[in-house]
C-alpha cells in the first residue's frame, strides 16, 4: 500500500499470469461439459471453440475473485481500520485480455484515523429496569379491548372518538385559494394537546364545521400533524394557518368483553378462565422485552458517549462521499446534507473497532446466531404474539442469516451487544427503576429532542447556500 498521508491508501494488487491461468483451464472444461454449441452435442465442442467464445468472460470471472480475495485478505492480515469499502481507482488504465500476463488494479481506501480511547469510572451510563406498572397495564388492556372490538357511528363527538371529514385551509376567515385541501382527513380530540382547541371538538355533531389551529392543536406532536395534513418537512414547518374541519361522520369504539375468548385473542393461548390470571399473565408477556429494550437504549448512548470520546477527526471524505453513491447508499443529490450523519456514523465505528481490537473481543458465530434468534423473537412479538413458538424463532432465525444483508446486519447488532457488556464493567452503570409509560415517555421525548437538532443541523448547512 501507498499512502500520500495518515487517512487515505493506495492498495495495488498485482496477479500474473500463473495466478488465474490453472482456474480458467479448469472453468472452461467445466463450461464445454455444459454447453451445447451450435453443431455440436453437450459437451462435444473442441476446448479452444469455447475458449473463444467464453475465454474473456471466465478470465474476468477469475480475475475479479482474486483481486477481491486478495485485497481483502490484505486488509485483514495487515489489520488495516478500513471506513467504508475500498474502490477502485478512477480513470485506471483498462484490463488488457489479449496480453494479461501481468495485471495491476489499484484500490483508494479511506483509512480510520488512528485514536488512543480509554473508558473509566468517571464515565456514566444509565441502564433502566423497565417495569410494567397499574397505569401501564390497563393502557394495554384498554388498547386490546379497543382493536378487538367493534366501531359504531354516534351523533356527538367524546374525547376518543375519531372524526371523519374534510380539512380545508383558511385565510382571512376565507378558504384559502389553492391552499390545504383534504377530502377525506381523520382526527381524535384524544391526540389533541392544546386544551381550548381539543374543547371545541367535544360536543360537536356530523355537518358542523369546527376552525381550529392544527400547529397550535397539536403542539409539538409533528408525526401526527403530519398524518392529518400529508405534509412533511418545510411545508409542515410553515403551516400556520386556520384550517376549517367539515365533519362527515363520527366513530366511537365499543371494547370487547373480558371474556375467555377475549383473552385467547390476546394471549394465545385457550387456558385462562378469569380476569385475574389475564391480568397477571399480561403482565408478564408485557414484561418479557423489557430488558432488552433496555438494553437497546443502553448501547444507543453508549454510541454516544463513544462519539464524544473520538471527537473532532479528519476523514477522507472524497473517497467517502464517492462510496456513498456507488454503494448506493446516497443519490449524489443528497450526499452532502447527509453527510455529517454519515460522519457521526464513521465516528461510532472508529470507537468501536478499537476497543473490540484493543480487548480482544470478538464476535463468533453463536453471537451471530443468538442474535438472529433474538432479532427473530422481536419480529414475530410485533404482530402481537406474546409467546412465540421455539421452532418457529428457529426457522425465521436461519432464514434471516441466509440473506447477505441481513447477516451483516446481525454481525453489526451482535457486535454492539458484546461491546455493550465489555463496557459495563469499565464505566459507571447508573441503574434506575422506570415505569413503561414514563419510559415510552421518555423515548418519545428523547426522539424529539433528536428531530429538533437535526432540523437545526440541517438549517445550519443549508443556510449559506441559500445566502450565496
Amino acid at each position: 500500500m501507498t499512502s500520500d498521508d495518515a487517512i487515505r491508501g493506495i492498495i495495488t494488487v498485482a496477479i500474473e499470469k500463473k495466478d488465474y491461468e490453472d482456474d480458467v483451464d479448469r472453468n472452461l472444461r467445466l463450461y464445454r461439459r455444459r454447453m451445447a454449441l451450435p453443431g455440436f452435442r453437450k459437451g462435444t465442442a473442441p476446448l479452444g471453440m469455447i475458449r473463444k467464445v467464453y475465454g474473456r468472460r471466465v478470465m474476468a470471472e477469475e480475475i475479479n475473485r482474486i483481486t477481491t480475495e486478495s485485497l481483502f485478505r490484505y486488509i485483514r492480515d495487515n489489520k488495516m481500520g478500513v471506513l467504508g469499502e475500498p474502490l477502485p481507482r478512477e480513470n485506471q488504465e483498462p484490463i488488457n485480455f489479449e496480453s494479461p500476463d501481468e495485471i495491476k488494479i489499484q484500490f483508494d481506501v479511506a483509512l480510520s484515523p488512528k485514536k488512543d480511547l480509554s473508558l473509566t469510572k468517571d464515565d456514566h451510563l444509565t441502564l433502566y429496569n423497565i417495569y410494567v406498572d397499574d397505569q401501564a397495564l390497563e393502557k394495554q388492556i384498554d388498547s386490546y379491548r379497543s382493536r378487538q372490538g367493534t366501531s359504531e357511528s354516534v351523533g356527538s363527538v367524546e374525547l376518543d372518538d375519531w372524526i371523519n371529514g374534510k380539512l380545508v385551509e383558511m385565510e382571512n376567515g376565507e378558504q384559502k385559494p389553492g391552499g390545504l385541501w383534504r377530502e377525506y382527513a381523520r382526527l381524535s380530540p384524544k391526540v389533541l394537546r392544546d386544551e381550548a382547541e381539543r374543547a371545541k371538538f367535544i360536543g360537536a355533531k356530523p355537518g358542523d364545521n369546527i376552525i381550529f389551529n392544527p400547529q397550535k392543536a397539536y403542539g409539538n406532536n409533528k408525526m401526527a400533524l403530519e398524518s392529518l395534513t400529508q405534509l412533511d418537512g418545510e411545508a409542515l414547518e410553515h403551516f400556520t394557518n386556520d384550517c376549517r374541519f367539515e365533519i362527515d361522520g363520527i366513530t366511537r369504539s365499543k371494547l370487547a368483553e373480558m371474556t375467555p375468548d377475549f383473552f385467547a385473542a390476546v394471549l394465545g393461548r385457550n387456558d385462562i378462565t378469569d380476569e385475574q390470571t389475564f391480568r397477571e399473565e399480561l403482565r408478564k408477556s408485557l414484561t418479557n422485552p423489557l430488558p432488552q429494550r433496555a438494553e437497546t437504549r443502553f448501547e444507543s448512548e453508549m454510541r454516544e458517549m463513544m462519539i464524544k470520546k473520538v471527537g473532532e477527526v479528519t476523514l477522507a471524505d472524497d473517497i467517502l462521499k464517492r462510496w456513498l453513491v456507488l454503494a448506493d447508499r446516497l443519490k449524489p443529490e443528497d450526499v452532502d446534507k447527509n453527510y455529517p450523519g454519515v460522519v457521526e456514523d464513521m465516528k461510532y465505528h472508529i470507537a468501536k473497532e478499537y476497543f473490540m481490537s484493543a480487548n480482544g473481543l470478538t464476535v463468533e458465530d453463536p453471537d451471530i446466531e443468538e442474535m438472529s434468534k433474538l432479532y427473530a423473537r422481536e419480529q414475530i412479538m410485533n404482530y402481537g404474539v406474546f409467546n412465540p413458538d421455539e421452532e418457529m424463532v428457529e426457522q425465521l432465525a436461519k432464514d434471516l442469516l441466509k440473506r447477505d444483508e441481513n447477516r451483516r446486519n446481525l454481525i453489526s447488532r451482535a457486535t454492539d451487544k458484546k461491546l455493550a457488556e465489555w463496557v459495563k464493567g469499565q464505566i459507571t452503570v447508573d441503574k434506575k427503576d422506570i415505569a413503561l409509560n414514563d419510559y415510552d415517555q421518555l423515548m418519545w421525548d428523547d426522539m424529539l429532542k433528536k428531530l429538533a437538532e437535526h432540523a437545526d443541523k440541517k438549517k445550519a448547512t443549508e443556510t449559506p447556500q441559500a445566502e450565496a
